[in-house]
């Protein structure tokens, strides 16, 4: 029996699982599991099916199947290799002394042009730092000509009254902040979903993890699964597992997280025999393994800012400043 095999035997029987109930839980059969317990991952046909059982496997009996995957990467990975010595031909003949000599003299070659590539790169860099130097220079002599070339214009006329230089400043600088807030408010609006009379954000989709930005209190969430078969429902609060449930066909679970709560991990063993939902607001769920679902507290002051900000931005560009008024300066003769 592996290491492996050990953990996450001994992991099933603190939780007091039986091979056939987490046969039921996982949808994986039985003979699979017992190989993954045993080490006998030659059973399992292929070594995809291999991590992704694994990984299911822990996931269901209270484990990190991406941390057990990356523990035990070198007796995977051995694995992997075991198979691709396996499927090569037995009867492969050996290769002739001829063959042998011109497979050296090609990888000599071969290196021998690799050896050249660090050089080729460095050249190609070093002229276009010589090409963009030389067009900076003549565009830059080209704006002294032109400036050089510019008719000089003499004011006739004394200005009676200038805006001050430091109310232009200060327009400047409000256009840019308005820009940038715009921008922000822009920005926090995509990926924004209405659940009930809440909002979430899809922060990021990585493989088999959903991460969303909740704008409320957590305690304004309900989550239910309504299963359509067997399913294993997992919740956790800040890292602490507080539901542990099994929900059997026809049966719906709805749970409300504590107001106090930062982030709220939802775990299921078969994401196809249920549906998931927020606030009665059903979630896009297509995933073939245990698929986990992340809810991280965020303020809404950011959001709140962003709106009232774009409002102060239509009326300043409604009601901007013209300034006072000033003589044109005359045209000498």
């Amino acid at each position: 029996m592996s290491e492996l095999g050990t953990r996450l035997r001994e992991a099933r029987v603190n939780k007091g699982y039986t091979l056939n109930t987490l046969q039921q839980m996982t949808k994986i059969q039985k003979k699979y599991l017992q190989a993954l317990e045993e080490g006998n991952y030659e059973e399992v046909p292929g070594n995809f099916y291999v991590r992704a059982f694994v990984k299911q496997y822990a996931d269901m009996v209270g484990l990190d199947g991406d941390l057990l995957l990356r523990e035990y990467a070198d007796e995977l990975e051995f694995l992997n290799a075991q198979d691709k010595r396996t499927q090569a031909p037995a009867d492969q003949p050996l290769p002739s002394r001829v063959a042998m000599r011109h497979s050296g003299e090609g990888d000599n070659r071969l290196e021998m042009i690799l050896s050249y590539i660090p050089l080729f790169i460095l050249t190609v860099i070093i002229l276009l730092i010589i090409v963009i130097l030389a067009f900076a220079i003549r565009k830059a002599n080209q704006g002294d000509v032109d400036s050089d070339n510019q008719p000089v214009t003499v004011a006739t006329s004394i200005v009676e009254s200038v805006e001050p230089s430091s109310l232009v400043e200060d327009s400047n600088q409000d256009e840019s902040d308005q820009t940038e807030k715009t921008t922000t408010s822009q920005e926090m609006m995509e990926g924004m979903e209405r659940v009930g009379d809440a909002m979430i954000r899809l922060v990021s989709e990585p493989g088999s993890l959903k991460t969303y930005e909740l704008q409320e209190d957590p305690d304004q969430y309900t989550f239910a699964l309504e299963a359509d078969a067997f399913v294993w429902f997992g919740v956790y609060e800040d890292g602490v597992m507080v539901v542990d449930q099994a929900v059997n066909a026809g049966e719906k679970f709805e749970y409300t997280p504590s107001k106090q709560a930062q982030e709220i991990r939802l775990d299921m063993g078969y994401p196809q025999g249920g549906k998931y939902s927020v606030n009665g607001k059903t979630l896009q769920v297509d995933s073939a393994v245990p698929l986990s679902l992340k809810f991280v507290r965020t303020s809404g002051e950011d959001s709140q800012s962003t709106t009232k900000e774009s409002l102060d931005l239509e009326e300043t560009t409604t009601t901007g400043y013209q300034g006072p008024a000033v003589y044109a300066p005359e045209s000498g003769n």
